[in-house]
């Protein structure tokens, strides 16, 4: 019989939200099964504006935080096909201190003005995210492990993001023209959200390597087209060294460009200073406006560990944070997630032959696991004065 080294036996674990990073190329043989259950916890008060490549506070003393709870299985049709769908149930919110923005007019009795005229961005909103829905089919497995995946993001009716004081106006000078109409504490709607509201297609190339000294790679080499935004591309890579029979410690970074311009989808207001305390804003003296897409770009590091229970059952623990990104938070999380797998009764390998059957030798059969973090394009606000740019919250 053909040696080839394994790692753990279970080769499934994938992150929260399933973000293309977190696909493996080694897929699940015919009649076997994956069944994961996740939870992920994100957090952030900084954020990125730009690809200058620093961060700043979120306005107003803003505080981001997101939590999910992740259902996902994953089946293996072929050898070389399997089929996944993830449903995530998310919670998020948004609080940040109340500002007035339009000054009293003369001769107007300000308490009246300053209680009609408050603006509160503090928010929390909860439901279904993006379901995600993918393909991958195995071209090789030895001694280089090759897949090619594809994958369907699709908002699940929540109300997709706009700009701060909604999609209107639609570019910032109808709104320097309209400010009166549009800075309405009724008209805020931007303050948390649960995806972008759009509709994802893409294509990956997923390579592995399993190497004696049982240490693990894995590079993913992808494109996302994204409809009402500009199309990502998507880069990762992994690196695991298996301990003992049960134990395997990966690190994880992951990247996504958004190399187009998507449409415009509001104007945000945001802060030119943002440690200035709401107290001090004396109306729009301290903010500017953007043109808001859902446009992103980010580099997200993943640490963590998976512990083999059983034979069948496994679980992953992690930490991840936003190393450099463009129109995004700066997000930090830790996530778990417990993995199960089985196979149907009918493919059940055949049993050991006695010493008088005479058989071919099959090679034996090489699983890795998938040590993928929670969804990083799902971060958190892009702001305080920019929670439109709520997410991917990646995945």
């Amino acid at each position: 019989m053909t040696h080839r080294p394994r790692l753990l036996t279970l080769a499934l674990l994938s992150s929260l939200l399933a973000s293309p990073a977190s696909a493996s190329p080694w897929t699940l043989r015919q009649g076997e099964i994956a069944i994961t259950a996740a939870y992920d916890q994100q957090w952030a008060s900084r954020e990125y504006l730009d690809a200058r490549g620093r961060d700043q506070p979120f306005s107003l003393n803003g505080s981001y935080r997101g939590s999910t709870v992740g259902l996902g299985i994953r089946a293996g049709f072929t050898d070389r096909l399997e089929l996944e769908v993830q449903i995530p149930f998310k919670l998020v919110s948004y609080t940040a201190d109340p500002v007035i923005l339009i000054a009293a007019p003369e001769g107007a009795e300000g308490l009246d003005h300053y209680q009609d005229n408050v603006i509160d961005l503090s928010r929390a909103v909860q439901g279904v995210g993006d379901i995600r829905l993918y393909g991958r089919y195995n071209l090789l497995r030895w001694p280089l492990a090759v897949a090619i995946e594809g994958r369907l993001k699709a908002p699940a009716g929540y109300d997709r993001p706009a700009g701060t004081f909604g999609e209107r106006p639609r570019n910032a000078q109808d709104f320097l023209d309209n400010i009166g109409t549009f800075v309405r504490p009724e008209n805020v709607r931007d303050d948390v959200t649960l995806g972008d509201g759009q509709l994802d297609l893409g294509l990956s190339l997923l390579l592995g390597l399993s190497l004696p000294s049982r240490t693990f790679m894995r590079l993913d080499l992808g494109y996302d087209l994204r409809f009402g935004a500009g199309d990502q591309l998507l880069g990762s890579f992994k690196i695991g060294q298996l301990f003992g029979p049960r134990f395997l410690a990966y690190a994880d970074l992951r990247v996504a460009y958004a190399w187009q311009r998507g449409r415009v989808i509001g104007v945000s207001v945001a802060a030119i200073d943002p440690t200035l305390p709401a107290t001090e804003y004396g109306g729009l003296t301290n903010l500017f406006l953007r043109e808001v897409t859902l446009d992103r770009d980010e580099m997200v590091m993943a640490l963590g560990g998976i512990v083999r229970i059983t034979e069948t059952v496994e679980i992953n623990l992690g930490y991840q944070r936003t190393l450099w990104g463009r129109n995004t938070a700066l997000v930090q999380g830790v996530y778990v997630t417990l993995g199960v797998r089985t196979r149907l009764q009918q493919f059940e390998p055949a049993p050991e032959p006695t010493a008088d059957v005479e058989v071919d030798a099959a090679p034996e059969p090489e699983y890795a696991v998938e040590p993928a973090s929670a969804q990083p394009s799902d971060p958190g606000p892009a702001a305080a004065n920019e929670p439109d740019d709520l997410p991917d919250l990646d995945d």
